[in-house]
């Protein structure tokens, strides 16, 4: 039986889930990196259009993506073929809304405890933002970082448990920002590919 939208949605919402080891290091001190990531770290308001993948050892499902950003609200829709089946997911770091035709479920994240509590999850959407951008969590140990020394991109990123790989940048605009990723902790595997960022003209 496929697996539904929604449940992909569920799924990957509860994969995400935070852990801390190892020694931690710091981010690359070169003026290019400063540079780049200062002028990512203020970009607060965008829109990246494309497709994700998910694989588990239970279920393995794409679906289509729109994540949108503004400041700390962050509002992600995942459809199937045909706009099936359509899953809205808002947040504003207190509140996870998740709608789906009839189905409304709202829960308090507005602590970690209550995330917890409420679901079995450490949800990082914070850290997501980050990573969709290129960027590190200002708010996680970073147990690995690489930077590309030419290109002042990062390729490989380790926070808690969790790997990300940097595949392909594009230019949007004044921005270079990732196209393609890959998010991966134990079993779970995440990709991401992006057609389309949309930022304010400025």
């Amino acid at each position: 039986m496929a697996v539904t939208v929604r449940l992909l949605a569920l799924t990957l919402l509860s994969a995400l889930i935070a852990g801390c080891a190892g020694l931690s290091q710091r981010e690359p001190s070169s003026a290019g990196w400063k540079q780049h990531s200062a002028q990512l770290s203020a970009l607060q308001y965008w829109t990246a259009s494309g497709k994700l993948a998910l694989r588990t050892t239970d279920a393995s499902e794409s679906a289509n993506i729109v994540w949108q950003q503004a400041n700390e609200h962050t509002q992600l829709q995942l459809s199937g073929p045909l706009g099936m089946g359509a899953t809205t997911i808002h947040s504003d770091g207190q509140i996870l809304d998740i709608r789906q035709g009839d189905d409304h479920t709202t829960l308090d994240i507005s602590t970690p405890d209550a995330i917890v509590l409420n679901t079995g999850w450490d949800l990082p959407l914070g850290a997501l933002t980050h990573w969709l951008k290129g960027l590190p969590s200002p708010d996680w140990d970073i147990q690995l970082i690489d930077v590309n020394p030419q290109t002042e991109l990062l390729q490989n990123l380790q926070q808690g448990d969790w790997e990300v790989n940097f595949q392909s940048y594009g230019q949007f605009q004044a921005y270079v920002l990732p196209t393609r990723l890959q998010i991966q902790r134990g079993t779970t595997r995440v990709k991401l590919v992006i057609s389309r960022w949309q930022m304010p003209s400025t």
